[in-house]
């Protein structure tokens, strides 16, 4: 519990260090701000320096500033059905597309159209779907004096139109975070990774619902903290610390195989395990210190909850604590980047509620059809279950490990 706590106190420090600067992001998303006044429209693009990486061929340096501007300028406009809108020269050297004053980790533009009609608006953003077709952007639209709404553009929806009234224009669907957040946890390996593990450590169908519980919990943390304005981490972070629940579960898997073994090389186990979490507590801290905390905390938190999930049926659920600590970590993502547009609490609430949803339930799905295909082959295959959690504990160590450096150092 105290290591638990030292992680949670970590986190919180991080959220209320960033919540202080003007501008936070993770850097999974892009954000926009969309002003329409009659046939002219303002729009302001934000984006991550993490996400304009995307811009730039496999193995080249991150684009500049002139790279991201021209994709900007290229992927957001503005039409209309007597026309396409065009970008205003907005003088003084600026050009049609304004570089705004520089912000670390973060290239905002700023591009003004004027439009044939100030009817039939359709707005566009066509930026950085192609290279990930799992991106979002989000977008505050306010047409003349009415009241802000939020939306968003993804991979299948690159246009708004905007309708003849200002007051028919409605929030983003739920929904399309929910099928934007199961896709991407579906094909996310670190969150896969999470998902078998704790199907690797369970026993019978039962524990699929703890499995759900645990997620629920997580879940429903982050959106608290989401509406109290404690957005935490930046993407690489996140994930990072992701990579050392998976590594977790991967040890708990290893524990289950139940190989003999005497007392002396149980310690020699336990010592080599204490010297690599230091390695990890050290790798993180050279980044951030606050960082090394959070990664001590949750790994102790979850080697704890993994052993005595282990140790006895009255603790059993405690075996599912580290997918509560991932979807905890997962459902901040929407939070801290949708802090960059100021969205009220209304505007959040459907997000946050969505993403989360989608998250849980492909998680619950996947890990449904995992428990399912071992069942099988339980039945058929006399002894799978000790060789199958040594070999998938062992791999999902490295795969841990691996995701930590590199997402910790990307």
């Amino acid at each position: 519990m105290l290591a638990a706590l030292t992680a949670l106190v970590a986190l919180g420090w991080m959220s209320i260090a960033d919540a202080a600067t003007p501008i936070q992001a993770s850097g999974a998303a892009s954000s926009s701000i969309w002003i329409i006044d009659g046939a002219n429209v303002r729009v302001r693009v934000m984006v991550p320096t993490a996400a304009a990486k995307q811009l730039a061929a496999k193995g080249a340096p991150p684009p500049g500033l002139a790279t991201v501007a021209s994709a900007v300028s290229q992927g957001v406009s503005v039409t209309t059905p007597a026309g396409d809108c065009e970008a205003v020269d907005q003088g003084e050297g600026v050009g049609q597309i304004y570089i705004l004053a520089l912000t670390p980790g973060l290239d905002r533009f700023e591009i003004v159209f004027a439009c044939p009609q100030a009817t039939g608006l359709v707005l566009k953003d066509d930026l950085l779907f192609d290279r990930d077709p799992g991106h979002i952007a989000y977008a505050q639209i306010r047409v003349g004096a009415s009241q802000p709404v939020l939306q968003a553009f993804t991979h299948d929806r690159r246009t708004i139109a905007l309708p003849a009234s200002a007051a028919q224009l409605h929030g983003a669907d739920p929904l399309t975070f929910t099928r934007q957040a199961a896709i991407r946890l579906a094909t996310d390996v670190a969150a896969l990774g999470i998902v078998l593990g704790s199907v690797l450590l369970s026993r019978r169908w039962l524990d699929l619902a703890w499995f759900a519980a645990s997620l629920a919990i997580g879940y429903l943390v982050s959106i608290a903290l989401g509406l109290c304005g404690v957005v935490a981490l930046d993407q690489g972070l996140a994930q990072a610390l992701t990579g050392v629940l998976v590594a977790t579960l991967g040890l708990g898997a290893l524990h289950t195989g139940e190989a003999v073994v005497g007392s002396r090389w149980r310690w020699v186990a336990w010592v080599g395990v204490g010297m690599g979490l230091a390695g990890l507590v050290v790798a993180a801290a050279l980044r951030a210190p606050m960082a090394g905390l959070a990664t001590g905390g949750i790994a102790i938190f979850g080697l704890g909850a993994v052993r005595a999930g282990r140790a006895g049926s009255k603790a059993g659920f405690m075996v599912f604590a580290p997918a509560a600590l991932f979807a905890f970590l997962d459902g901040l993502e929407p939070a801290g980047d949708l802090a960059l547009l100021h969205p009220s609490a209304g505007q959040i609430v459907p997000i946050l509620i969505g993403h989360d949803l989608g998250g849980m339930l492909a998680a619950i799905a996947v890990a449904g059809v995992a428990m399912g295909l071992i069942w099988l082959a339980g039945r058929r295959l006399a002894g799978w279950r000790g060789i199958g959690s040594e070999l998938g504990g062992a791999a999902l160590i490295g795969l841990g490990l691996f995701w930590f450096v590199t997402r910790l150092y990307s």
